[in-house]
Parts: structure tokens; C-alpha cells; sequence
């Protein structure tokens, strides 16, 4: 069952881990292959994505969390779980689309030494940003 509260905490981390995730790209400090300069601003960068959010109610297999779903009006798509955890949203899980129509697992084996420490940093600096 959702708690409306929780949920409403969560649209708003959503809106900040957004925008942390996009100032974190155009920073260039997580280098990431192809490796090259972002150009556009942050402000171009958010222009062309949009988000929405979810809760996945809690089943025999997994817990209660919620989904942000970002996409950009190129086709990419990115999903990133979270889970209530002490008034800070924790990362459980992240996949992404780009081109090859088949979703990669970031924090899996092969992408996670790229996003793991990207990823975590985006979050932990949306929880720093919501809790002041």
C-alpha cells in the first residue's frame, strides 16, 4: 500500500535527483567513455528529458519501492529504483536504453565501476538537498 507522505517525498527527491544527475554529467567529475565534454548547459540538457514516477507495491520477491523513469526526446530511457530507507531514498537498482533496444543493468557487472560511484553520488547528493 503507498503512503501518500512517502510518496509525496519522493516526487519531490525525484525532481532534485534529476536535476543532481544532469549537473553531474555537465561537470564531467564521473569520466565515463566516450569521455568527451558536455557542451550543452544543464538548463539545454534538462530540456530534453522528462520523468515520471511509480510506486511498485511490496510483492513475495521484493519490497515496496518506487521508480523514477526519465527519458529524452532522443529515445534513451533510464529507470531508477529506490527504496524508503530512514527518510533517504536508497538506490537499489538503475537500467538504461539507448539505441539497442535492449536495457542495460547499471549497477550490474559490466556498467557498474562507470555508474555505481555516479549513480551514488547523483543520490546521495539529492538526500543531502532534500533534507535541508
Amino acid at each position: 500500500m503507498m503512503n501518500v507522505a512517502a510518496h509525496a517525498r519522493f516526487e519531490s527527491f525525484a525532481q532534485t535527483f534529476v536535476r543532481k544527475y544532469w549537473e553531474t554529467v555537465k561537470s564531467g567529475a564521473f569520466s565515463m567513455p566516450p569521455d568527451e565534454p558536455v557542451r550543452e548547459t544543464v538548463e539545454e540538457l534538462l530540456s530534453v528529458v522528462s520523468y515520471e514516477t511509480k510506486f511498485r507495491a511490496a510483492s513475495v520477491r521484493e519490497e515496496a519501492s518506487y521508480v523514477l523513469h526519465m527519458t529524452s526526446t532522443h529515445g534513451d530511457w533510464w529507470d531508477f529504483v529506490f527504496r524508503d530507507s530512514n527518510q533517504r531514498w536508497e538506490l537499489v537498482a538503475a537500467s538504461a536504453e539507448s539505441g539497442s533496444r535492449t536495457p542495460h543493468d547499471l549497477l550490474g557487472p559490466v556498467y557498474a565501476q562507470y555508474f555505481a560511484p555516479f549513480l551514488h553520488h547523483v543520490a546521495r547528493a539529492a538526500n543531502e538537498t532534500k533534507s535541508v
